[in-house]
């Protein structure tokens, strides 16, 4: 069978995030301490390579220096050192250069010149009057002369000292403290950082995790309380995609998009400022590819969008084919169709592949793209930049601070390409899950129920003048499946259901139980209407015996109290006993906790029918529905399972769907169905003595007998 994934169009839809948020209100501490979390360890990204240009420009390879120059009698412990004169040399400290803190050229206002290293002869000279933002502006170099250093490209001159050996030194070891000071600093910096993207993370996978648990478990109670013909309609596999995949998605959207999309958009930001602070030419040369990128990154988008809806429809269909072919695989080797199967899902499975290549293309050629964009910024950056370098217009350290920062613009834009793809295909996937929340459940209960567990409960059943359909809109009398269905059970009664397979009887027994709601007519049970009852009370008072025994992966003990806790062990033991399931269970090596599989497939199905009579009695039903309990059992496993219906009977009202007539003999009533009506009703031998439809079927049987 073939399944269509419906096509999610919109990349964003405003009201699902309203929804997607409102699952991630309990979470809401947690997620605003990651926030500010991520503010500080994105500011820490915006300063280390200030911190490197610092260390560069001002104290292992400073172009020059500002200075101040102190009278000897006003000296208080300054770091520096004594001219000639008597005029003390004093070094700005790191802390006093704070106030321009992001600006390369600010010096303090009261600095009164700088030291200059000259790179021919390796002296180093004291400038008086000329500061670090003059000596920028200038683009000029300075030549010295005797006492005397002038500005190429002004003329200006300003009187120069040439250092000492001594002085070099002080001038060396302050610089070195400096260091020292800037680099504990900076490891400060980096272990709080730690510490913070530590908590950052952990908070957030934290939060996602609680609000996907929260959005999983709301979807698996909604498919819990969904009525049959929904899973009728919808394959297993897909319903799995939606509650595994789909979640997995919308967890990722949370923890790699949401946020951290919030700190691309930051780091963004933040550099361009602190770039644009720095050295405006510089940052235009940086940006002069922005124009390519967004081009670029557009293009990506809508390729992207295309080929991950296809990939997702393609997947929700492997899914699906998967669920459907493994579950039904003994079929498939019973009639040797394992090679069609293989081609068939080979097709699927190639169609896949086609679509993940596609996909696969699409990011192989983005991200080297941007490569090439940063790339040729950079290149262009160090042409420029490295000219200005080599001229004394631009510091050292700048340079290497503005090769980091378009480093670090470059990497944000790739990865808000690449997350606003993950973030539609998690639109996608919210879309999907929140389109089944709003399936409506067609089975639902009254306004105001009426609870079968606090009044006695006789197990009276009418059905009266019931027509039903499995189609939802039925046109013509021949799209019903039970036409004008009126019986009546009463309490104790054991009432019998044959015909031919189609007639309705399975579809009787599923009404009793609110699987499906009528068109027409009325059910009562203990004369209330059954659409008037509260379902979960009614459903825990009839126990059902199917021919297809479904057993949980587990254990023997918990597949027949299900969950619930007030069974106790020696309660099933006994129950075991009564339905004759005990022999075969005490045979097994751990007995009662014996590993069950998947469906229970190391049984046989004698066995799993005597687990199921233990099953319905654990929970001891005042009616009870068996549903062909004997088809498919060897005569030995009959003469136990028959001898447990006797007593699994006894007191409760009972219907049984029989195909065997030889089962239902004892029945006080055996209704005959044909075509969805009823067509004979009596017990066993006034049905005989009728000749009708049930004698024939009586001496088809005996006959093959």
């Amino acid at each position: 069978m073939e399944y269509q994934e419906k096509a999610i169009e919109r990349s964003y839809d405003g009201r699902l995030m309203l929804r997607l948020i409102g699952y991630a209100r309990t979470q809401k501490l947690r997620l605003i301490i990651s926030i500010v979390l991520m503010l500080f360890i994105t500011g820490v990204d915006l300063v280390i390579p200030y911190f490197t240009k610092i260390a560069i420009d001002d104290y292992i390879s400073p172009a020059d220096q500002s200075i101040y120059l102190i009278p000897a009698d006003r000296q208080t412990g300054d770091a520096g050192f004594s001219l000639e004169n008597g005029t003390f040399v004093a070094f700005p400290s790191l802390a006093e250069r704070r106030a321009g803190f992001f600006n390369a050229s600010a010096v303090p206002e009261n600095a009164a010149g700088g030291i200059i290293h000259d790179a021919e002869n390796g002296d180093y000279y004291l400038i008086e009057g000329l500061s670090k933002s003059e000596r920028l502006a200038s683009e000029g170099d300075i030549t010295i002369s005797g006492e005397t250093a002038m500005l190429s490209d002004t003329g200006a001159e300003y009187p120069a000292v040439k250092l000492t050996e001594a002085q070099i030194e002080a001038f060396k070891t302050f610089n070195k403290s400096q260091l020292q000071f800037l680099v504990t600093v900076f490891a400060v910096v980096l272990l709080i950082n730690f510490v913070f993207s530590f908590g950052h993370t952990y908070l957030l996978n934290y939060a996602s995790q609680k609000i996907v648990y929260s959005l999983r478990e709301t979807l698996f109670s909604h498919l819990q309380s969904m009525d049959l013909k929904f899973f009728d309609r919808n394959p297993v596999g897909r319903l799995v995609t939606r509650v595994s995949n789909d979640m997995e998605n919308i967890n990722e959207m949370f923890t790699n998009v949401i946020v951290t999309s919030l700190k691309d958009f930051t780091l963004l930001f933040g550099t361009l400022v602190v770039m644009l602070v720095i050295d405006v030419k510089l940052t235009l040369i940086c940006m002069s590819t922005m124009p390519f990128v967004i081009f670029a990154a557009s293009i990506f988008r809508q390729k992207a969008r295309q080929v991950q809806r296809a990939v997702k429809i393609k997947l929700a269909k492997i899914n699906a084919t998967l669920s459907e072919n493994i579950s039904g695989m003994k079929i498939i080797q019973i009639f040797n169709q394992e090679d069609n199967v293989y081609d068939a899902f080979d097709d699927i499975n190639r169609d896949y592949l086609k679509s993940a290549l596609d996909e696969t293309r699409v990011y192989a050629v983005f991200r080297p793209t941007m490569n090439l964009a940063y790339s040729v910024s950079l290149s262009l950056l160090i042409w420029f930049g490295g000219g200005d370098a080599i001229r004394g217009a631009v510091e050292l350290g700048v340079l290497v601070a503005f090769i980091s920062y378009t480093q670090q613009f470059f990497r944000p834009i790739m990865d808000l390409s690449e997350k606003f793809n993950i973030f539609q295909s998690s639109m996608a996937s919210a879309e999907r899950i929140f389109l089944l929340l709003d399936t409506e459940e067609r089975i639902k209960n009254p306004e105001h129920p009426v609870d079968l567990s606090v009044q006695p409960f006789e197990g009276h059943i009418v059905f009266e003048d019931v027509w039903f359909s499995y189609a939802d809109d039925p046109k013509t009398e021949s799209d019903y499946v039970l036409k004008g269905v009126s019986f009546e059970v009463k309490p104790g009664e054991t009432v019998a259901l044959v015909g031919a397979t189609g007639s309705g009887k399975t579809t009787i027994i599923s009404l009793i139980n609110r699987f499906y709601d009528i068109q027409k007519g009325h059910i009562y049970i203990d004369g209330i209407d059954i659409q008037q009852l509260d379902i979960q009370s009614l459903r825990s008072r009839i126990g059902m015996v199917l021919q297809d025994v479904f057993l949980f992966a587990g254990d023997i003990s918990s597949n027949i109290r299900l969950s619930n806790t007030h069974i106790s062990d020696e309660k099933i033991r006994e129950i075991a006993r009564y339905v004759n399931a005990d022999d075969f269970i005490s045979r097994l090596p751990k007995g009662y906790s014996e590993p069950v599989t998947e469906r229970g497939a190391t049984f046989s199905a004698g066995q799993r029918q005597l687990l199921s009579f233990a099953r319905a009695l654990a929970f001891d039903p005042s009616v009870l529905v068996l549903d062909e309990a004997t088809s498919n059992i060897d005569t030995e496993t009959e003469h136990l399972i028959q001898d447990a219906i006797e007593k699994l009977i006894r007191g409760r009202t009972t219907l049984i769907v029989a195909h065997r007539l030889s089962t239902i003999q004892h029945a006080d009533v055996i209704i005959v169905m044909s075509r969805g009506e009823i067509r004979e009703m009596g017990n066993h031998q006034a049905l005989l003595e009728k000749g009708g439809l049930y004698y024939d079927l009586y001496r088809l049987q005996y006959a093959e007998r």
